[in-house]
């Protein structure tokens, strides 16, 4: 059986120096943040859950990472949500993205299917939590990072949310990215669009 605390000292030891190194602080061994002009950087690891582990026969302790960026410009849909020391949690986040396994030797036992690709399995035996770690703190230095700095400039995070499928929530963050670039023509554009979606659902 993999014991939590196992998988956390190897965190610790092996990615929270690395994230430091980037003006991270650590809220525990799962939650991370980083404050930026205008943003806070997210990085959170969680396990896959009693679900997916039914599913797959790989332990519920294997991990997914998110990093995302909030921008606290951009008031919070709804006022009932609970955080940690005030810091918004990756589901909060306006932009999103999933890391994915650097190193697929690791999962060799696994094949044909990319759904697979963020998550980190752990051996049942937990054999190779140190190389799992290891391939997390790659995965965030190789590719969350750089999506970490691209988007933290306003006008490029503003360019993908619009380039999202129409729908409420992009509506919602438009608007508010458009109204803190003083871009007024696509404020008001967002702003309609908006009240239109909200309609549809009773507001």
């Amino acid at each position: 059986m993999i014991v939590r605390k196992k998988i956390d000292k190897k965190i610790k030891r092996i990615l929270s120096p690395v994230l430091k190194e980037f003006g991270f602080s650590s809220i525990n061994s799962r939650n991370y943040y980083a404050l930026h002009n205008d943003c806070i950087w997210v990085l959170n690891i969680h396990h896959v859950g009693k679900y997916t582990s039914e599913l797959s026969g790989w332990p519920a302790q294997s991990l997914n990472a998110t990093v995302g960026i909030y921008y606290d410009f951009i008031p919070p849909l709804s006022d009932d949500i609970e955080r940690i020391e005030n810091f918004p949690k990756y589901y909060e986040c306006q932009l999103q993205m999933e890391l994915c396994c650097q190193n697929n030797e690791i999962y060799d036992q696994i094949t044909d299917n990319k759904k697979l690709e963020s998550i980190w399995w752990f051996h049942p035996n937990g054999s190779n939590i140190e190389d799992v770690v290891y391939d997390i703190r790659n995965a965030f230095v190789n590719t969350g990072l750089p999506w970490l700095k691209k988007y933290s400039n306003l006008e490029r995070a503003f360019e993908k949310i619009e380039g999202e499928l129409n729908s409420y929530h992009k509506f919602y963050k438009a608007k508010f990215f458009a109204k803190y670039l003083n871009q007024w023509d696509k404020y008001e554009k967002y702003n309609q669009l908006f009240k239109v979606e909200a309609t549809k659902f009773g507001e």
